[in-house]
């Protein structure tokens, strides 16, 4: 049942790491959409209800007290670490179904399937994430030094700093799907990922900026530009003032805004771990071979391997 005909274990080059995402793209997009919403939907109507709660608060023509403001600030730092939570579920739900996906080659799985697999995993996402904010302190100032100088490149600075910041994320992805695996332990993790990497680590990373520009730029035409054209159309018909927003067409767009947005970012974090995890066992394939397990036991001394 929803067997799909993908070899997840190959060499590739540039334009395949395109066509390849795409091709995988087609055959799960529906399935994927459908079990990770799922999962989802809680959370995001606790963002979507939050919103709506900041959108009665915030009064561009009310005197606001000082209780007032505490309210709004609560209100808004529970709002920001929300979105945080959700976007930490969206992604490790989106890699326990690349892992299922990967290793059944079908499309039969559930969300149940997924929520077990994250469920008895979480520890991993726990344990990486604090590490990952460590590494992350660690490298900010080359990393920042290394997009401020690509910055000044004519013409391609741009690109050379979204090709930076494809690198460190693939680097920090592949990191943990090896730590996930139980291929080396948490401590070799960075080190082991960067090893695999580095031999194609600009092709893996120009790969992956190009795979995030091409879905950035069609997310952007579904959603965004629709979004620009109604606001614009409703501000010529409708008008807005300042007591807009304050009624409730005018709180009930913005709430539908922020709901744009959030549902962008679980979906970008959806397509970013597909179009990662191709290139993960891609570069893993290329570096290890038939021996993985033999191998990266050897390199990070893991006695879980």
């Amino acid at each position: 049942m929803g067997q799909i005909d993908f070899e997840f274990k190959r060499e590739r080059k540039l334009g395949e790491f395109v066509q390849d995402f795409i091709n995988l793209l087609k055959v799960i997009y529906k399935h994927l959409v459908i079990v990770l919403f799922r999962l989802l939907v809680i959370p995001i109507c606790l963002v979507v209800l939050i919103g709506y709660y900041l959108s009665t608060q915030m009064s561009m023509n009310a005197n606001h007290t000082n209780i007032d403001y505490f309210n709004v600030g609560v209100s808004v730092v529970s709002l920001v670490l929300l979105i945080m939570l959700v976007s930490l579920f969206a992604f490790g739900f989106a890699i326990e179904y690349f892992i299922l996906l990967r290793n059944r080659k079908n499309i039969s799985f559930t969300s149940k399937d997924i929520w077990l697999q994250f469920r008895n995993h979480i520890y991993y996402y726990l344990r990486f994430f604090i590490a990952m904010l460590v590494v992350g302190v660690l490298i900010s100032i080359p990393a920042a030094l290394s997009i401020l100088l690509s910055a000044f490149i004519p013409i391609v600075g741009s690109f050379a700093s979204g090709i930076i910041f494809a690198i460190i994320g693939l680097w920090f992805f592949s990191a943990f799907m090896l730590y996930r695996e139980n291929y080396v332990e948490l401590i070799d993790c960075f080190g082991s990922s960067f090893r695999m990497l580095k031999k194609k680590i600009f092709e893996y990373g120009l790969a992956s900026y190009v795979v995030s520009f091409i879905f950035q730029a069609l997310l952007s035409i579904i959603t965004i530009m629709p979004l620009i054209i109604a606001f614009v159309i409703a501000y010529n018909f409708i008008g807005f003032d300042n007591d807009f927003f304050e009624s409730g067409l005018g709180r009930a767009m913005a709430t539908f805004g922020g709901l744009v947005v959030v549902l962008l970012f679980i979906v970008y974090y959806m397509l970013s771990v597909i179009s990662y995890g191709i290139i993960y066992e891609t570069a893993k394939e290329l570096q290890y071979g038939e021996d993985v397990f033999e191998r990266i036991e050897k390199l990070g001394g893991s006695s879980n391997a």
